[in-house]
């Protein structure tokens, strides 16, 4: 038996972060000739070099008949799970499950990644990254006086101890360093004065902080704003310093008074008008953006008169853009089934898993071809959603996007997994007017909209159940 080869990918951007606040890359694993017909499985692992090795071990349910897909492609394997830290040199490896005979094809392949900083879109958002400054402004402002040299600047609440660097040039040879110590870790402002003989002596350079994760190695600051000057130490200076805060703070106020203002005219015109129906006097030419839906079904549901029922319904009467797996199958075999549904789920405002109604005889004899071919892919997709959710659920975000759609409320505990009773749960007909509210506020609430249109939804449903 020959091994086969493998080919190992991480995403250039990291896909989540994983519930210890650290990245989670996307890995494809792909094989290049026809041995996979013999393998058991494929264990992967991820290394540093200073060791801390993780592994897990991928089992095949069953033997692979061919080397391609029902595509005509190399079959291809996505795992996320493996948590990264930022800037950080990794050794990725997949071996063969049974391996090689001795002195025959390499087994296993290692590629060696770099993972990107905490200025990756991704990976600054993680709370490993967060609590080391990632998304920290210190918006610093510089007043140069003949005396001293005073540093303005916001803390952290992740981070006690600052320390201001000054130099005589530019070239920073012979620099001072100034630490500031705070009790202020509200996101504060906080103003330090530090003595200077003559004005030119002394210039700020940059601002290094001490956040717990980073200690001396972390991220340094060095642009700022100029507020005063002053030729001489009779106190214009600190006067135009003290001028140009009673100017933001006026203009703070007269700002948060406009919202106020602006709040209460919009909590008055909704009493006496209502909330929804009379929005057209203020916006007489606003276009309604449609709600984006995903749903996800299992094999057991009715492709032809369920699944394409309620999409015909949501697009109809909803007026709500659909997403189905059986629309887009090009596009699952160009990107693979996980990298699409982690697409479309950051596209979509709702996700719907639509549970399976009681059997029906015109939908077994009618359908039986349809729901053979397509029965594979939905039961994949399915699993992969679910999966998906699962991880949301642990992580604690996006959840909420999910809903649960049933046609059989005496039947719907049994249809879906547990995990999934978290989720709202709406019962057509009998939840009709609720489901199509909450899918509109959704929407709205989403991307500021106002609730012009309603949701036709009292018609008859020209599908069975």
């Amino acid at each position: 038996m020959q091994a086969a080869a493998w080919v190992l990918l991480l995403g250039s951007v990291l896909t989540q972060c994983g519930s210890e606040g650290k990245g989670q890359p996307f890995i494809t694993c792909g094989v290049e000739n026809a041995s996979i017909r013999y393998l058991n499985g494929t264990k992967i692992c991820v290394s540093r070099a200073a060791g801390n090795r993780a592994c897990i071990r991928c089992d095949y349910t069953e033997k692979f008949e061919s080397q391609n897909n029902f595509n005509g492609q190399k079959w291809q394997f996505h795992y996320v799970g493996f948590s990264v830290e930022e800037n950080t040199e990794y050794f990725i490896e997949a071996s063969n499950i049974p391996p090689a005979n001795p002195f025959e094809d390499i087994p296993q392949k290692i590629i060696k990644l770099t993972s990107p900083d905490c200025q990756d879109n991704t990976l600054k958002y993680c709370k490993t990254c967060i609590e080391m400054g990632s998304l920290w402004d210190p918006n610093i402002f510089v007043c140069y006086t003949d005396s001293e040299v005073e540093v303005n600047f916001t803390t952290s609440s992740f981070c006690s101890e600052y320390a201001v660097v000054l130099c005589e040039s530019d070239e920073c040879r012979d620099y001072t360093e100034h630490t500031v110590f705070t009790t202020k870790r509200n996101d504060t402002r906080v103003a330090e004065r530090i003595p200077v003989n003559g004005q030119n002596s002394r210039k700020f350079i940059e601002l290094i902080p001490s956040f717990p994760k980073c200690q001396s190695d972390c991220r340094r600051y060095s642009d700022y704003q100029v507020m005063c000057r002053e030729a001489s130490s009779n106190g214009t200076g600190r006067a135009n310093w003290d001028a140009n805060l009673n100017a933001i703070y006026v203009c703070t106020v007269a700002a948060l008074l406009s919202i106020v203002c602006t709040l209460a005219a919009i909590l008055y015109f909704k009493r006496r008008h209502g909330t929804t129906k009379n929005w057209d006097l203020l916006y007489p030419n606003m276009k309604q953006t449609p709600t984006t839906v995903l749903v996800v079904y299992s094999q057991e549901v009715c492709f032809q008169h369920t699944v394409l029922g309620f999409a015909e319904f949501l697009h109809e009467r909803c007026k709500s853009d659909v997403i189905i797996d059986a629309w887009q199958k090009r596009r699952i075999a160009e990107i693979g089934p996980v990298q699409w549904f982690a697409t479309q789920r950051e596209i979509a405002d709702k996700i719907i898993f639509l549970s399976p109604g009681p059997g029906s005889a015109a939908c077994d004899s009618t359908c039986k071809r349809t729901i053979e071919c397509h029965m594979k892919d939905s039961e994949c997709m399915f699993m992969i959603a679910f999966n998906l959710f699962c991880s949301d659920l642990k992580n604690q975000s996006s959840l909420h996007k999910y809903m649960v759609v049933s046609f059989n409320e005496t039947n719907l505990a049994k249809s879906l997994p547990s995990p999934l009773n978290c989720c709202p749960k709406y019962f057509l007909m009998k939840d009709i007017d609720s489901f199509c509210r909450d899918l509109y506020f959704s929407q709205n609430l989403r991307r500021g909209e106002g609730t012009n249109s309603k949701c036709n939804w009292r018609f008859k449903m020209n599908f069975k159940l």
